[in-house]
């Protein structure tokens, strides 16, 4: 070897080993807090090795965020730039390593001030696992994974159930992680055409999606230790979970979060609706609103659009036709959509609820942005008081998701949680069990 080569080779070694130790420091669990201002979050940070680089996710337990992946991770000397996709654009975060601590910043467009890291490393270990599994359903295979706390015998387990559109298994995954917590078993799956599933979603029907979820039950009743099987849905779950719920015979609870008690052809028009009652607009101008919209829901029934249309026109004359906003409503939904909402935008919850016989824990928000919860809670009430094992919880001040508002319309950084909603429901199912 030339000694002009030698010296650029063994600085070429020396980089390639020293990275190797700097990678090495920051591999591991880490959890601590991101904190802005009086705005706080707790935050668990997983950094793996893979080849010669990293790979991060983060899990963020008082909003309901688990395993968030990175986007790009970025490492020179002991700094680490780590970027999160998000829906307002990347998130990134700058940190350095000092031995057992992490600390650094984490920068968010929407918000001027930057915020702060603390991490520690996180040694601890867990005792719930999760196995992943392929069911036959009605449709085909279905994906699940079973997350089982440490419990041998006696176990209650949930099926989740899920919200509108392709979910993967993975939107449910922190909820059944926060209930195993608690003892709790439970099934995730990826929906009907999502992932690892079989079958098509466009099309499908409440019953069809009641059906993948009984035949996730069916496994789940049979695993060891389990004595009693729940479903929990959220959002369109909230739909489907008492309809499952009333069509199996082993249903030992049932929990909704935000589910409304009204069709969705109902449901479709609160988004208007809200806004003019928000504007104190009179009475007339809602029903007139609610006129429209259901004109609407006849095109797609019929594919006669010729009277919305009309009606629609009409409604540009009004003086509430601006504070409504129907820009949802004026481009022409295509048939793919069509074909889907066709087959569930006319579906009658009450029949099931009436004819539901476990108990049910129905979670609502007077401020829900998705959903008529005061109405939905009229509904549930009128059950209740006619005889229905049903209990109600309202929290106030979050939006449909479950996530806080901020005050006076604040944007939060970390809206999170309610800080029982997980222990309520683990209670609930505790005491059907008992």
């Amino acid at each position: 070897m030339e000694m002009k080569n030698f010296f650029p080779t063994i600085a070429f070694l020396w980089t390639l080993f020293a990275g190797s130790v700097s990678a090495q420091e920051w591999v591991g669990q880490w959890s601590g807090v991101a904190w802005d201002g009086s705005e706080q979050t707790r935050l668990e940070l997983t950094l793996e090795r893979l080849e010669s680089d990293l790979s991060a996710s983060m899990t963020l337990p008082d909003i309901g965020v688990s395993g968030w992946p990175a986007l790009s991770v970025e490492r020179s000397e002991n700094m680490l730039q780590v970027v999160f996709p998000s829906d307002s654009g990347p998130q990134r975060m700058v940190l350095s390593v000092d031995g057992q601590l992490i600390t650094g910043t984490w920068h968010e467009r929407r918000f001027e001030n930057v915020a702060q890291v603390k991490l520690t490393r996180d040694e601890s270990t867990s005792s719930v696992s999760e196995r992943r599994l392929l069911i036959e359903g009605p449709a085909g295979r279905l994906g699940a994974s079973l997350i089982m706390p440490n419990c041998t015998e006696g176990c209650a387990g949930v099926v989740f159930l899920h919200g509108s559109g392709p979910q993967p298994r993975d939107s449910n995954r922190f909820a059944a992680y926060a209930l195993a917590e608690q003892g709790i078993a439970s099934m995730i799956y990826d929906k009907r055409g999502v992932g690892d599933s079989e079958g098509e979603l466009a099309g499908v029907t409440f019953d069809d999606l009641a059906a993948d979820a009984i035949a996730i039950a069916e496994m789940l009743r049979r695993q060891p230790g389990i004595s009693a099987v729940g479903f929990f849905g959220h959002s369109q779950g909230g739909w489907i979970s008492p309809l499952t719920g009333a069509q199996w015979a082993h249903t030992a609870f049932v929990i909704t979060s935000a589910g409304p008690a009204v069709p969705p052809s109902r449901e479709t028009e609160w988004d208007v609706v809200r806004r003019l009652r928000a504007a104190s607009v009179l009475n007339d101008a809602e029903a007139k609103a609610r006129q429209v919209i259901q004109l609407w829901h006849d095109g797609i029934r019929s594919g006669d659009w010729l009277a919305f249309d009309q009606a629609l026109h009409a409604a540009k004359a009004e003086s509430w036709f601006g504070i409504a906003d129907f820009s949802v409503f004026t481009n022409r939904p295509g048939e793919t959509f069509i074909r889907s909402y066709r087959a569930f935008m006319d579906y009658d919850p009450i029949p099931a609820l009436s004819s539901l016989t476990a108990p049910m824990l129905a979670i609502l928000t007077p401020d829900d942005e998705s959903i008529d919860a005061v109405e939905t809670e009229l509904i549930l009430r009128t059950l209740l008081n006619d005889g229905h094992d049903i209990t109600l919880r309202t929290y106030p001040g979050y939006d449909h998701s479950m996530r806080k508002l901020g005050l006076e319309g604040r944007l939060l950084r970390w809206p999170e949680h309610p800080d029982d909603y997980f222990i309520l429901q683990a209670q609930f199912i505790r005491g059907v069990m008992r």
